[in-house]
């Protein structure tokens, strides 16, 4: 994903005949001014009129509305003005076009004008105080447009705040101009951390991958309660920082590019670490700084593989050559599948022939777990959910999925995972949040949430033939199904729609694991019928590994650790 610009847009102001409030571009902060009062010509008198001028930006489609760096928002609906000093205004006010004090303008922004009536302040000190909230939702009971006092006015339920701006001090001045620029501060509810094109790969919920001795760009911010980016000045303050600088370096943003990180790989064969970055309001709102937490990994894969034929867990780099491991993956019971944590760095191995899941660290050596695996009856396939940090496994003999904390312990979910039949595959799409069970005994690819209820894709995961294994590849927000049957991959949407490739995914013999790496973008396939571990691109064409995959027997399971 490209990292985001952040230009710097002037889309709101209010005006006093002589007060000026500018909303900027981007959200938060605050700047309390009292400025000299300037040539004008309004006349001397008990009240001066106030004009707030609001400019809401048009969004033209819902990609605009996500991406495009403004604020106000284009979902901003109302304004809660409060105003003390000489004189006390309260009050709410409808920022929409069923207001008369709104109109759309030639580039189709709607554009909102106010009066309100001040006292001059005695002499030339500030001695008004004024806070302004927007929302997302408009006030029920604003006859024409507005509602006063503001603890008179109703909100619907679920209002959102998107931007706030505490204690502004200004002068309001008969007879003179006053210009008084104040930023609003986004209300963030969310974190964002993206990595530019180029260099890093994967997403904060798979992990982020930098290659070897390299560097890359990586952005964070602050996301509004409305899924807009909070950009430009005023923005809250954000940091990003690694928990193994030996590993990782973070560079400091710069004033210029202030949501800007370097990322720099500082290690030869870095084993991988977490970011985590933080969003801190800038308004004094007492608005929550908020963190949000990703693994980052270094380009050179680790691939385990399931050996059925000896009980074994072999390792090999992404070029097909075995990796020597101080551990030796004790107490496996006929080893289906495995999958990794990278919340805790341990790979998990479904033992079809014990009716176990066993844990190891990177190394193979066996984990000590609190929890004991219940309800397992011939686990075929485990799948890790970064969302709720649960490791779920297919159950092939009474068509069931059970779900664990990363210790063993069985959680009670509120669905069923109805309509499983001989489940044998699963895979977790981190964009929606879906498990994805293939189903040996009909041929099918059924999906749920992750309480176990069935979603409905719109596709039907057609030309399946003995389906063994599915993976997810977030490039393309594919789904990739091994099928055993007719010695195939077949490649399907997010929703189930089978997608045209341009290589056939040749050599295939007995397929029964598939893996996405990342960090090159190759499927891994273990074939059961030849012991052979293929490597593909996202089409299907076949790639030629430097190395050979040797000793495997009976490969049968396969995961990729970045």
């Amino acid at each position: 994903m490209n990292a985001p610009s952040f230009p710097r847009t002037t889309v709101a102001r209010l005006t006093a005949l002589a007060c000026a409030l500018a909303l900027l571009a981007g959200c938060g902060g605050t700047q309390n001014a009292a400025l000299p009062p300037h040539a004008g010509s309004v006349p001397i008198g008990a009240s001066s009129a106030v004009r707030l001028t609001i400019t809401i930006p048009h969004a033209t489609n819902a990609s605009s509305t996500q991406r495009r760096p403004q604020y106000i928002s284009p979902a901003t609906q109302a304004l809660a003005v409060t105003i003390t000093g000489p004189t006390n205004v309260s009050e709410g006010i409808n920022l929409t076009t069923g207001n008369p004090s709104c109109t759309v303008n030639l580039y189709s922004n709607l554009v909102c004008t106010v009066s309100l009536a001040l006292a001059p302040c005695p002499g030339n000190t500030a001695c008004y105080t004024g806070t302004f909230t927007t929302y997302d939702q408009a006030y029920t009971n604003a006859s024409g447009g507005s509602c006063t006092p503001l603890s008179s006015c109703t909100q619907p339920a679920g209002t959102k705040a998107l931007s706030q701006a505490q204690s502004v001090s200004f002068l309001v001045a008969a007879g003179a101009a006053n210009d008084l620029p104040i930023t609003l501060g986004g209300v963030p509810a969310a974190v964002a951390v993206l990595s530019s094109a180029g260099t890093i790969s994967g997403n904060a919920l798979t992990g982020f991958v930098l290659p070897t001795t390299q560097s890359g760009k990586m952005s964070v911010l602050g996301v509004d309660a409305d899924g807009n980016y909070i950009l430009g000045p005023g923005a809250p303050t954000v940091a990003l920082t690694t928990s193994d600088a030996t590993q990782f370096t973070v560079s400091t943003p710069t004033t210029s590019a202030p949501n800007l990180f370097t990322i720099a790989n500082t290690s030869s064969n870095p084993a991988g670490a977490l970011l985590t970055a933080t969003v801190t309001p800038t308004t004094a709102s007492g608005a929550a700084t908020l963190t949000a937490a990703a693994d980052i990994f270094s380009g050179s894969a680790t691939l385990y593989v399931t050996n059925l034929g000896n009980s074994t867990v072999t390792a090999y780099n992404a070029q097909g050559a075995q990796q020597s491991l101080t551990g030796g993956f004790p107490s496996l019971g006929g080893p289906y599948s495995i999958a990794e944590d990278p919340a805790n760095g341990w790979l998990y191995v479904a033992n079809n022939g014990s009716d176990t899941v066993t844990a190891y660290n990177a190394q193979g050596a066996q984990q000590s777990l609190t929890g004991g695996w219940s309800g397992l009856n011939s686990p075929y396939s485990i799948a890790y959910d970064p969302a709720n940090d649960w490791l779920y496994v297919a159950n092939y003999y009474n068509n069931t999925v059970t779900a664990y904390t990363s210790q063993g312990a069985q959680q009670t979910l509120t669905g069923s995972f109805p309509n499983l039949n001989g489940p044998v595959g699963i895979a977790y799409d981190p964009a929606n949040g879906w498990l994805y069970v293939v189903n040996y005994g009909n041929n099918t690819v059924t999906a749920y949430d992750a309480q176990g209820a069935q979603m409905v894709p719109t596709g039907s995961f057609p030309n399946l033939s003995g389906p063994y294994s599915i993976a997810y590849d977030p490039a393309n927000d594919w789904l990739y199904v091994a099928n055993n049957g007719n010695n195939t991959v077949t490649a399907y949407d997010a929703q189930g729609t089978q997608q045209s490739l341009t290589g056939t995914f040749p050599n295939l013999s007995g397929p029964q694991g598939i893996a996405y790496d990342p960090a090159n973008g190759w499927l891994y396939v273990t074939n059961y019928g030849n012991n052979t571990v293929t490597a593909y691109d996202a089409q299907g064409a076949q790639q030629t590994p430097t190395g050979s995959f040797p000793n495997l027997s009976g490969p049968y399971g396969i995961a990729v650790v970045p």
